[in-house]
């Protein structure tokens, strides 16, 4: 398992460009090989994994670099015309533009488990330091002590590796796919106009989906950084949560808004707290069963309560924590990759408040979003 596992820092730039030339190379020949049994215009995923390497184990810039070394050996051995670097139909850019956006998805994910790497070592050497210093402690606890640490860091780093593999392997390939096989079809002389118009949605869908994922994985990493800081000021909380059922879109039609009248403004960040509900909308909706989402607000004392209640099958007691970490998906569901409620929670805590969640198993369940005495 620790071969697997993402230290600190990455290897050295040197050896990256040189495997960077390598994985390039590889993919190229690869492609030379296939292009008798498949079109050769098709067979640009097939760089995919070396970009992803690059990134994963290198950092953004590297594999950065690797997308667009990448682009340009595709260009020039297979995309006419031949033996050329000329940018002569849209599947060029689309690749160009796919590789990139690997690499910063796949780049993200790995800044992101090595900082997980780097807070775990840093909390392992400030207990060892208050191990030492506490003379009053047996060896004996001293020792269990440690190993608990290190259990714990090597747990969550084994966790995010596994995270990131499902996330690179499921949430990143299925949209790329699609814009790849979507973008190579665009040139095709029998393709109809409604067909080409069905293509060109295909590949401004399959970029939306991604363009969300890297907007998770962005706030997710200023979450954990600390970086997440609101921008305070009055904001009308009705206003707030239509905005929030607007930006889900179709998810929208479902949710049902039940205010009190006269509430007063919070004073929050909006852009953050606009995300927070729009995940907690979405995520009520995709687990309610094809039934409508209430959303109740009213002042309990100095307090201003939010409730988001579906209709779906409950969430069991011992999973009410679980559900707001980073890339766990209930039940193992593939859908989403797993960071809607631990972002919805990282900003409303931002804001000052809570959320919880309660259940009752078959009868639904109710996220309650708690603000403090509102401005």
């Amino acid at each position: 398992m620790s071969a697997f596992r993402l230290s600190p820092k990455p290897p050295s730039m040197a050896l990256g460009a040189l495997v960077a030339i390598v994985v390039v190379a590889i993919g190229t020949a690869v492609v030379a090989a296939l292009e008798t049994i498949a079109d050769p215009v098709s067979l640009g995923i097939v760089f995919i994994p070396g970009v992803l390497l690059m990134a994963t184990v290198w950092g953004l810039w590297m594999g950065i670099g690797t997308a667009v070394l990448s682009a340009l050996a595709f260009n020039f051995f297979y995309l006419p015309p031949l033996r050329k670097l000329t940018i002569n139909a849209q599947h060029d850019i689309v690749a160009l533009v796919v590789f990139v956006i690997v690499a910063i998805a796949s780049g993200t994910l790995a800044e992101l488990a090595r900082a997980r790497a780097a807070e775990s070592e840093r909390r392992r050497e400030e207990a060892d330091r208050a191990l030492e210093e506490a003379a009053a402690l047996a060896a004996e606890r001293d020792r269990m002590r440690e190993e608990a640490i290190e259990a714990e860091a090597l747990r969550r780093s084994d966790e995010l590796k596994t995270a990131l593999l499902r996330s690179v392997s499921h949430d990143l390939r299925t949209p790329l796919t699609a814009i790849i096989a979507a973008g190579a079809a665009l040139d095709s002389p029998s393709v109809t106009d409604a067909e080409r118009h069905e293509l060109s949605d295909a590949v401004v869908d399959g970029g939306q989906r991604l363009s969300r994922l890297v907007e998770n994985l962005l706030d997710v990493s200023r979450l954990e950084s600390g970086k997440a800081e609101p921008h305070r000021e009055p904001v009308e909380l009705g206003d707030l949560l239509a905005a929030a059922r607007e930006s889900i879109g179709p998810y929208g039609e479902q949710v049902r808004l039940a205010l009190d009248d006269d509430l007063p403004p919070l004073r929050a960040d909006p852009s953050q707290l606009e995300r927070a509900f729009a995940n907690l909308l979405e995520n009520a909706v995709v687990h309610g069963e094809g039934q409508p989402v209430l959303v109740r607000s009213r002042l309990v004392g100095p307090r201003l309560v939010v409730r988001v209640v579906d209709r779906g099958p409950g969430i069991p007691e011992n999973l009410r924590e679980r559900i707001f970490e980073p890339f766990y998906r209930r039940g193992g569901s593939g859908s989403g990759s797993g960071l809607g409620l631990a972002i919805a929670r990282g900003f409303i805590e931002a804001n000052g408040g809570e959320v919880e969640v309660e259940s009752l198993p078959g009868q639904g369940s109710s996220f309650v979003v708690t603000f403090g005495a509102p401005a």
